[in-house]
């Protein structure tokens, strides 16, 4: 995505709170606070080092610095990098949720503002909606989703929302089949009339998911409960890195050690930043005994290469490294 086109999107967003926030103090059509996004019951017509052990994730660990990555290959372009540390891909439109915890699964309906100022909410007590203005479920952000806690026959799909704890896994399914997974952080209760709508709808460096639902006791004069439920859930750090980063780079091959000196064959990709050499010794233990930068020879030459196991792993601009190679033969 585009620095361009990311700004729009932001300029796009902060529009639709503004105008969020101007229904919440407005009261439009009579209503105000969190009704302006509330789902409820169907009484409702609509409702909202050097050397160093590798470690034992394989290359899963990928919390290096870009800056780390530089110093250690000597040969990223900086302005380059940080265009590519910055584009993400674009994510299709959620089409499914499921929550495993409280056997919940469910269709999503992309939905926005009515005309009387609260978020459409889904057209079955089954369905779940998506708030399209807002963020879609993995973008920087917050997504929104809400969905009916009863009905006039009695619960409704989010009826068991207060039962999630924290650490529970949330599932959104895109119209690919590709999924996300966010991980549950805490629960809140809200007086329908004053919920922070901004942190809940709000930009955010977060990738996050909140749900609503109805909650405390319904106020038959308003034909609404009195409360708001949001649920708070944010991206798990696997898919993060899938989507800020793509996948982890490939592992070189032909790995060959031939009297002292080890090669191996580079791994066609324009994010590769280096490779590293590991000598594994007879306690099974991992060393990382040197760098080699993409434009430097696929070899490393040393009087000891002999008396071990090597293999070698791929780095790539992110930080990212690949599982290792075969051991050298």
């Amino acid at each position: 995505m585009t620095r361009m086109n990311q700004n729009k999107k932001a300029r796009r967003k902060s529009s639709i709170l503004i105008v969020l926030a101007m229904l919440l103090f407005a009261g439009v059509a009579g209503y105000s606070g969190f009704q302006v996004f509330a789902s409820g019951s169907s009484n409702q017509d609509t409702t909202p080092a050097d050397v160093q052990e590798r470690p034992e994730t394989n290359g899963e660990d990928l919390g290096e610095s870009l800056e780390a990555v530089e110093e250690e290959f000597v040969l990223l372009n900086e302005a380059e990098a940080e265009m590519a540390l910055e584009e993400e891909a674009e994510q299709t439109a959620p089409s499914g949720l499921s929550i495993p915890s409280i056997d919940i699964t469910a269709e999503l309906e992309p939905q926005g503002v009515l005309e009387n100022g609260q978020m459409g909410v889904p057209s079955t007590e089954d369905g779940v909606a998506w708030f399209e203005p807002g963020a879609k479920p993995g973008e920087k952000g917050n997504a929104v989703m809400a969905g009916h806690v009863d009905s006039r026959t009695g619960p409704a799909v989010f009826y068991d929302l207060d039962k999630l704890e924290e650490g529970d896994e949330i599932e959104v399914t895109d119209e690919e089949g590709e999924v996300l997974t966010f991980v549950v952080t805490h629960s809140v209760s809200y007086d329908r009339t004053e919920a922070p709508i901004e942190e809940i709808f709000g930009p955010s460096n977060t990738r996050s998911l909140n749900l609503i639902t109805c909650t405390g006791t319904f106020d038959q004069a308003e034909g609404t409960h009195d409360e708001r439920l949001v649920v708070y859930t944010e991206l798990q750090e696997e898919d993060v890195q899938k989507i800020e980063n793509g996948d982890p780079p490939e592992a070189p091959d032909n790995v060959i050690l031939s009297a002292s000196q080890l090669s191996f064959h580079a791994v066609r990709d324009e994010n590769v930043a280096g490779y590293r050499v590991y000598e594994r010794n007879a306690e099974g233990e991992d060393q990382h005994i040197e760098s080699i930068a993409v434009h430097e020879r696929k070899s490393f030459s040393s009087p000891d290469l002999a008396d071990g196991e090597y293999y070698v792993t791929t780095v790539d601009i992110f930080g990212q490294e690949s599982e290792p190679s075969e051991p050298a033969e």
